[in-house]
């Protein structure tokens, strides 16, 4: 009999054993899609690679689609942990405005770049997945509440602007070029050069004279 399909993760692992399990299935799904393609991946070959039963892997998976969701809520998961980072250390007195701006748009750009095989496959696939884009939703909301509550206490640096509208802009922007340059990059592109005209774009957007050096 056919386990029933879903998009979400059946339960989420608590011991040790079971998340060394679930990090094993969802390494061997990245692995397939990376190497062999969406086609090619389904939860007996998953299985298979990770060295566990089918019945363990449908213990946290019902199906591809839900392997596949969870891989993306993986990525936008670090997505949201590069924002976080760079904006906690501003008020640190670590980075500046500009240097916040730029540390965050480098790391985002690098993380997009580390598996842009796998990242294809995931930018290709999470919309087509019954309730796909949800998963990634949930984190791009969290990682816009932190971006608008970011700019509120930098209200100083920043021309009159409407921070919902601010918020929608920029992070749309960022994502979308960091997307972009791992899926249509042409090769003569600089990926130093890329970040800095970005970096330039958000803080000429927001009103921001750069003080930062380079």
């Amino acid at each position: 009999m056919a386990p029933p399909r879903s998009d979400s993760p059946r339960k989420k692992p608590t011991q040790a054993r079971a998340q060394a399990t679930v990090e094993a299935i969802l390494r061997a799904t990245a692995h397939i899609l990376r190497t062999a393609g969406w086609d090619a991946c389904n939860t007996n070959a998953v299985a298979k690679r990770a060295g566990v039963s089918i019945g363990s892997l449908y213990q946290y998976f019902p199906s591809k689609e839900a392997l596949v969701a969870a891989l993306a809520e993986e990525h936008a998961t670090l997505g949201l942990g590069v924002l976080m980072e760079a904006v906690t250390a501003a008020p640190r007195g670590t980075l500046t405005f500009e240097d916040t701006v730029r540390h965050y748009i480098r790391a985002m750009v690098a993380l997009h770049a580390v598996d842009p095989k796998l990242h294809r496959v995931l930018v290709e696939q999470v919309p087509r997945l019954k309730g796909g884009l949800d998963v990634v939703r949930r984190v791009s909301t969290q990682s816009a509440a932190l971006v608008r509550s970011w700019l509120e206490t930098q209200r100083k640096h920043l021309r009159a602007v409407d921070l919902d509208v601010a918020t929608f802009i920029l992070v749309t922007a960022v994502e979308s070029v960091a997307h972009l340059q791992v899926l249509d990059r042409p090769p003569q592109l600089d990926q130093e050069a890329l970040v800095e005209e970005l970096s330039e774009l958000v803080l000429g957007y927001l009103g921001v004279t750069r003080r930062a050096s380079r």
